[in-house]
């Protein structure tokens, strides 16, 4: 984990000594055509280069993990506008990458202090339930969830390779390498 710079570390020391000050979250999708950068802030927050967009993120699980789950991340976008809906359900949606990060708010000057990672995963498809109150319902895979997930494995030298480097015990062609049959002659059956 980096270190916090310098103002983080201050605010961080206001906290300490009892003063309140705003925690938000900063959530990065990477869609294929572009990315999102939303705050559940009241106000646009500018960090990173970027401008975090309140987009009014209803509500946004707390990232807890046991040792036997990784749970997801789950939020839902209410008002939602065409343009949200319409990047929200296009292709590729899927498998986008997101990010939350914990932001501290200077609250005198309303910057970003620092944020850091707090997690990382992907998008799920999103559901929209539509009706007087448009609200898309996203759920997002932690990545550790991919790290535990099966690969396949295959019978194969190259598989074996990258298993054990050095191992030719699958290297093999039965029409080259094997030695050709021999069948033994009638006489050999006649006694």
């Amino acid at each position: 984990m980096r270190p916090m710079n310098a103002a983080a570390q201050a605010l961080l020391a206001r906290i300490q000594a009892g003063e309140q000050i705003p925690l938000v979250q900063l959530v990065k999708v990477q869609f294929e055509a572009a990315t999102v950068y939303l705050t559940t802030a009241g106000h646009v927050v500018p960090w990173d280069g970027q401008e975090w967009l309140p987009a009014g993120l209803g509500q946004i699980e707390a990232v807890t993990d046991s040792p036997d789950d990784i749970a997801p991340l789950k939020f839902t976008l209410p008002a939602l506008t065409p343009a949200q809906v319409a990047v929200a359900l296009e292709s590729g949606t899927e498998g986008a990458p997101v990010r939350v990060y914990d932001a501290l708010i200077d609250p005198a000057t309303g910057a970003c202090a620092d944020a850091i990672p707090a997690w990382s995963g992907t998008l799920n498809v999103p559901s929209l339930q539509d009706g007087p109150e448009a609200v898309l319902q996203v759920t997002a895979e932690h990545r550790g969830v991919t790290a535990l997930r099966a690969k396949p494995s295959r019978y194969t030298d190259d598989e074996q390779q990258r298993l054990h480097p050095g191992d030719t015990s699958l290297n093999i062609d039965p029409l080259t390498d094997a030695a050709p049959l021999v069948w033994p002659a009638a006489s050999f059956f006649r006694r």
